[in-house]
């Protein structure tokens, strides 16, 4: 949720489970070789069991326990800044998707802390009040295992999330946003100089080729495609696909005025102004210039 990672003293806490089953490995293996392997010759031959076994200061049960006691704690401890990160940007379209990404991966994360704490107390006291069997436990496990793991890996479908959303995002609505050079650096991206290069592309009639997409501008931009993206919403206030269709409609109306149609036909002007139909020419010169190609070239 920061810009950067900065160690603080705070964080040997969440080693605490670490460092008692460092100790335990320690008393384990400061023993007798038989000890280590009686442990292992009961886990074989009684693997129901096999929880219960002490390996120093707590049984495996118990470590097993207090790994996601400690979980939930610390994720509980998140609450404060996870609805200070909520509220950064709130409106922003990929801001939002990203919101719903986090509290659906931080619900996931708290619901399988509390399921196998639940579970390895319930070992730990000898209960089965679900009455679940040891092959149904291992199979939700798993279950949700990989339904953790998709919600993770969702990010690569987002580019908001690949990007992120830095702390400095909170300085939009601060006195200083005004400093040209911290907004320059708000986003992480040169945009001047992206800028620069954009105008170039303009230039040069590449938002007017048949078939030029978002990927097609990110490498003549060269960034990646999810930066080129953020960086329309956050410059333009609009989207790729949209700063490129007014791009083209706004020289199909050119051609039009210019008397273009007088010596070319229709399918002609759809082909210099990069549309890929007439159906895509016709819809998208109303929706952005709420009126239709016909009613303009009357006019």
């Amino acid at each position: 949720m920061d810009d950067k990672f900065i160690w603080k003293w705070q964080y040997l806490l969440l080693f605490v489970p670490f460092m008692i089953s460092l100790i335990d490995i320690v008393i384990v293996f400061s023993k007798p070789a038989s000890y280590y392997n009686q442990i292992v010759e009961n886990a074989i031959n009684f693997p129901s069991k096999r929880f219960s076994a002490q390996y120093g200061l707590l049984s495996l049960n118990e470590h097993y326990s207090l790994r996601h006691l400690w979980q939930i704690i610390y994720l509980l401890s998140l609450i404060p800044w996870l609805r200070k990160f909520l509220k950064i940007n709130p409106n922003d379209k990929l801001k939002v998707i990203l919101n719903r990404w986090l509290l659906l991966f931080y619900s996931a994360l708290i619901l399988m802390a509390f399921i196998t704490l639940f579970f390895g107390i319930e070992r730990m006291l000898g209960l089965n009040t679900l009455n679940i069997s040891a092959t149904s436990l291992y199979r939700l496990q798993i279950i949700l295992l990989l339904v953790l793991l998709l919600i993770s890996i969702a990010p690569l479908y987002f580019p908001s999330i690949l990007y992120g959303f830095p702390k400095n995002q909170l300085l939009i609505s601060s006195s200083i946003s005004n400093d040209t050079n911290v907004r320059e650096r708000i986003y992480g991206l040169d945009n001047k100089e992206l800028q620069k290069s954009l105008t170039r592309i303009e230039q040069q009639g590449a938002f007017l080729k048949p078939g030029f997409n978002l990927k097609a501008c990110a490498e003549l931009l060269h960034v990646p495609p999810y930066h080129t993206a953020y960086f329309f919403y956050q410059t333009k206030g609009i989207s790729f696909t949209t700063y490129r269709n007014n791009i083209r409609v706004e020289k199909a109306k050119q051609l039009i005025d210019s008397g273009f149609l007088e010596s070319n036909d229709l399918y002609t002007l759809i082909s210099a102004c990069g549309f890929s139909s007439k159906s895509d020419f016709e819809k998208t010169f109303e929706r952005l210039t709420t009126t239709s190609y016909h009613v303009y070239k009357l006019g």
